[in-house]
């Protein structure tokens, strides 16, 4: 890189630059979204040369993971014959596959064709020419796995240092199963093995994906973490050891997610020893439980240990009940596994207390099973029964049960026992930021932000799509309860967004109280909140955001179930179908402390629990006046331990300088235009000359690029040749500093 000052003499003038686009309703400003069209899974997500790109299969670059650039369509060649589907892209930095060179490394994308007549799914690579990246040309020799199946689908392939090779992860979505193969060149494929049956079962299994992290940060001891989509919009994954060949869950996780070790709470029914402690009554639920689904069932998922009551034996035309033993209610709650028919009255799993019916459940039309909670405070100390009624005939006849266990906790998500890395509405196809610049110390990943349910049906009017999350660096770190956390953190680079701080420290909050501290003018903020509890007391408190009259998003932690809810129902002011919901997840750590970091983007809100142990990601849809911030407490008084917002600046808007004001003999200069097309020049006009004057450009990440010196500056322009990307530009004069971030594009 180099620069060069030609003098020419200006007066000092103001300059207007254009706003790019960007500006629609709803677009976000600080998640990245592409001009226009459709945006899905995040694909081809890689680090080289300093420059991070990310591809959906459009394309755009980022040196800092938090301003973009986007470029053209880069996939060149193909007939049309089929759609370009997810998939990934490599650095073949020792030419393995012979499209380039050593001094010219090759990057190849590896995808899944989606043929449009036939519908069948084969896998396919591209590759760039001589350097550029820019570009990606068909192969003619495609597909490089070939396949009759309609759903094979999603590759994500990386460099195995274990056994020198490259490994590619890829799903079979209606069988559950990952897929491993390996290649010498990327053009030729062997399967290794496959990893399937395990965790959540209820929807298609999609883009995969397999990563290694130090366990507590302790780089001695490797986990490797094997992820997947699960539609229509959630990520699972499992933890374990890849030896270059296989990937198996090692034993702490085969315990959660097999034995439910780790689960706060008393077992007071697993099934695991019959049905000896229960009354039987006809002939629904056979003489012993069942070890999974019966004959002309479908597969039966979610139960845990080896047993489960199953009322489909001999069929859903069989009636019947089981009835626990009598016991006295001890816990708050009362948490169990259901699915089987959505059959009220004829069919559920019934709560008696002395004798009456006072809590009930049905199943969900499935057959893999979810956790409830039934409430049952108030009838602690008395007598109580449990019932699994089967009265029902015909389609969905039949109920499933299992894992009933007495808890102070509440277990009840409605999800199926699985390790979920985000427990929001929409956070799908997560995929990691491969580096081939074998330099990051961190692995960082992002996801698409919507949902099958709706993503047709959502009001962006630049394209039915969304954007991706905010990048996110993982930790994996041990848990008493569930053995690992999948840790998530914003990525640092984004606090450059921030604006002036509004703070406040130990307030307390009783009933609802409006936040006049911080009035953002758009709905694109950070705010960090602890809220201290009171062991003493039952505490119901947290934010309420994007108020506007009765419309609001909710963010509430419950201290009796140790529950959090992301309430969006009232979030949104324009209709939009199945969009309403509520999330909640049981907080697992015990602790005293409630952390509430959230980013709010115009149409979205990412939250992290307690440092990221929880996190969860939804599109809410506001409307543009609603912009009120809350703090509530519906019981007794919280306390606000400590309170930071900010306003969070556009990523898409060009930055101005700012004037250092200094003295009378101060530097004063503007910068134009800002941001700079690669290889043109940029005007920096001064109110004055100066002597000994300094330029010096740095990386946003701090890397000190150019550092040049001139005894004698008039006012004139600077060429600037570098790459891409976000820049500091520093000009000094004595002690007199004038800072400008600095955009080439």
């Amino acid at each position: 890189m180099k620069i060069t000052i030609i003098i020419i003499c200006l007066y000092l003038v103001q300059f207007t630059v254009k706003a790019q686009p960007y500006q629609e309703k709803y677009r976000p400003q600080f998640h990245f979204s592409p001009k226009t069209g459709w945006i899905g899974d995040v694909t081809g997500a890689i680090r080289y040369n300093d420059t991070y790109r990310l591809f959906w299969w459009g394309q755009a670059t980022s040196k800092d993971l938090v301003y973009w650039n986007e470029l053209d369509w880069p996939m060149k060649g193909d007939d049309g014959s089929f759609m370009y589907f997810t998939g990934s892209v490599v650095i073949d930095d020792l030419n393995t596959s012979a499209f380039g060179s050593l001094e010219t490394p090759p990057m190849v994308a590896i995808y899944t064709m989606h043929n449009k007549l036939s519908g069948n799914q084969t896998q396919g690579i591209s590759y760039s020419k001589n350097g550029n990246l820019n570009e990606l040309h068909y192969y003619d020799g495609n597909p490089v796995i070939d396949s009759n199946d309609q759903d094979f689908r999603d590759p994500q392939v990386f460099w195995d240092k274990q056994t020198n090779r490259w490994i590619m992860v890829i799903t079979r979505p209606q069988e559950r199963s990952i897929e491993v193969y390996a290649s010498t060149n990327l053009k030729n494929w062997t399967f290794l093995s496959e990893f399937s049956r395990e965790g959540a079962q209820k929807e298609v299994w999609e883009v995969p994906d397999l990563f290694p992290l130090p366990l507590d940060g302790d780089t001695n001891n490797i986990k490797w973490v094997m992820t997947c989509g699960m539609g229509p919009n959630r990520t699972q994954y499992w933890v374990g050891d890849f030896n270059g060949t296989k990937f198996e869950m090692d034993s702490i996780s085969f315990n959660y997610l097999h034995n439910a070790n780790g689960i706060e709470g008393e077992v007071f029914e697993n099934f695991e020893s019959g049905f000896d402690n229960w009354t039987i009554n006809g002939n629904a639920f056979g003489l012993e439980p069942a070890k999974g689904a019966f004959p002309d069932q479908m597969n039966v998922s979610g139960f845990i240990g080896d047993y489960l009551a199953n009322s489909f034996h001999s069929g859903d035309n069989t009636t019947g009940s089981l009835r626990s033993v009598t016991f006295t209610i001890k816990h708050n709650f009362i948490n169990f596994l259901v699915s089987g028919g959505d059959r009220p009255i004829v069919l559920e799993i019934q709560l008696y207390v002395e004798d009456k019916l006072v809590k009930y459940t049905s199943g969900n039309n499935s057959e893999q099973l979810i956790w409830k909670s039934w409430d049952v405070e108030q009838y602690k100390e008395k007598q109580a029964y449990i019932k699994i009624l089967d009265k029902a005939t015909g389609d969905w006849g039949h109920i499933n049960a299992d894992q009933f266990i007495f808890s102070d906790k509440k277990m009840g998500t409605g999800t199926e026992h699985a390790y979920w890395a985000d427990w929001g509405t929409d956070f799908y196809a997560s995929k990691t930021f491969r580096d081939f610049d074998w330099k990051e110390n961190r692995t960082v990943w992002m996801a698409w932000v919507n949902n099958w349910q709706y993503a047709d049906k959502i009001p962006t009017s630049w394209g039915q799509s969304t954007c991706h999350s905010i990048p996110r660096s993982l930790h994996l770190e041990s848990s008493k309860e569930q053995g690992y956390i999948l840790v998530q953190h914003p990525i640092e680079a984004l606090k450059a967004l921030r604006k002036d701080q509004v703070s406040l420290i130990n307030q307390m909050v009783d009933g609802v109280q409006s936040l006049t501290h911080f009035k953002p003018e758009k709905n694109t903020y950070e705010i960090e909140a602890s809220f201290e509890m009171d062991a003493s007391k039952e505490q119901e408190f947290g934010l309420n955001l994007c108020v506007d009259g009765n419309k609001k998003l909710v963010l509430m932690y419950d201290s009796k179930s140790s529950e959090f809810t992301f309430d969006r129902r009232e979030s949104n002011d324009i209709y939009i179908p199945n969009f309403n919901a509520i999330s909640t997840v049981p907080i697992l750590q015990n602790t005293s402390i409630i952390k509430i970091h959230v980013f709010i983007d115009q149409h979205s809100a990412e939250v992290f629990i307690n440092d990221g142990e929880i996190v969860l990601t939804s599109l809410i849809f506001p409307s543009e006046e609603a912009l009120g911030i809350e703090l509530f407490s519906n019981q007794d008084p919280i306390k606000l331990k400590e309170f930071n917002a900010w306003e969070l600046k556009s990523i898409w808007e060009p930055v101005t300088s700012v004037n250092n004001p200094g003295d009378s003999d101060g530097i004063r200069s503007n910068i134009y235009p800002n941001p700079v097309k690669q290889g043109k020049s940029i005007s920096l006009n001064f109110d004055k000359s100066y002597a000994n004057y300094k330029v010096d450009i740095y990386s946003i990440q701090g890397e000190h690029l150019i550092s040049e010196f001139y005894e004698d500056v008039h006012p004139g322009n600077l060429s600037i040749n570098m790459v891409p990307g976000l820049y500091l530009l520093v000009l000094s004069n004595g002690n007199q500093l004038e800072k400008f971030k600095l955009f080439v594009n």
